[in-house]
């Protein structure tokens, strides 16, 4: 029996509780999963700034679990603190976006990412840019509803979603990806109204850490996450897990 931790960033308990059951259902029954969130935070991540304050949150949050779990889910779309959580966890650590992206690219030439508020459309474009992706992008587009608003009336939500999906077809998307854990649950009801692949990046990546840690492979320390060298850190820092 293997057990994955799912970390919400954020501090939404509704959208916690969305995540939750996406990651129920998508794990295997050899999987139990623990959902959470930090006590302390953004309610919702929708800018660099809200990802920089969740991520000192989510590190004082996981460092309980360290050595109590096989795996990491990060399940926010921006995968904030992905990076230092790779550094420091000895289990495999995986964001919704980089899992998601990976497996776009099984499904179709080109994908889009919907996300909630037009002002992610730049942010989603340098993180695909970052994951080494920009070639197989054709768009980002925009529901125009919070990441809170996604939370409000799902019905309104599938609606926006579909709409945005049928412009990312337009610009020659194959696959669409659902750019925001808060749209978790609503992939197949997308996809009907589409009719392309559609990918739940919660229920997406807690299958592909789970596979992970079937097969016992870990993010390589040979390179770019390599565990920081010990050195003095002045105060007691939130956050701190070389403690």
């Amino acid at each position: 029996m293997n057990t994955i931790l799912v970390l919400n960033p954020n501090t939404s308990e509704a959208m916690t509780e969305d995540i939750a059951k996406s990651a129920e259902q998508a794990a295997s029954p050899q999987t139990e999963t623990i959902v959470t969130n930090p006590d302390i935070g953004p309610e919702s991540l929708e800018s660099y700034y809200e990802y920089h304050l969740a991520a000192i949150a989510m590190l004082e949050t996981i460092a309980d679990y360290r050595g109590e779990v096989d795996g990491v889910v990060i399940a926010c779309y921006g995968d904030p603190g992905l990076y230092p959580l790779k550094e420091v966890f000895d289990v495999p650590v995986v964001g919704v976006a980089e899992a998601s992206l990976a497996t776009a690219t099984l499904l179709g030439h080109r994908f889009s990412i919907l996300v909630a508020l037009p002002r992610a459309i730049p942010m989603m474009e340098n993180m695909v840019h970052w994951y080494g992706l920009s070639n197989r992008l054709a768009s980002v587009e925009s529901t125009n509803l919070s990441v809170l608003e996604l939370e409000e009336d799902k019905d309104e939500t599938v609606d926006a979603l579909s709409r945005a999906g049928e412009r990312a077809k337009d610009a020659g998307a194959e696959v669409l990806i659902l750019g925001c854990s808060g749209m978790a649950g609503l992939q197949k009801r997308v996809a009907e109204r589409t009719a392309v692949p559609v990918i739940d990046p919660v229920e997406n990546a807690v299958k592909m850490v789970g596979l992970l840690a079937e097969q016992g492979l870990v993010q390589s320390e040979a390179g770019l996450y390599q565990t920081p060298p010990k050195k003095d850190i002045r105060g007691d820092m939130p956050g701190d897990l070389s403690r």
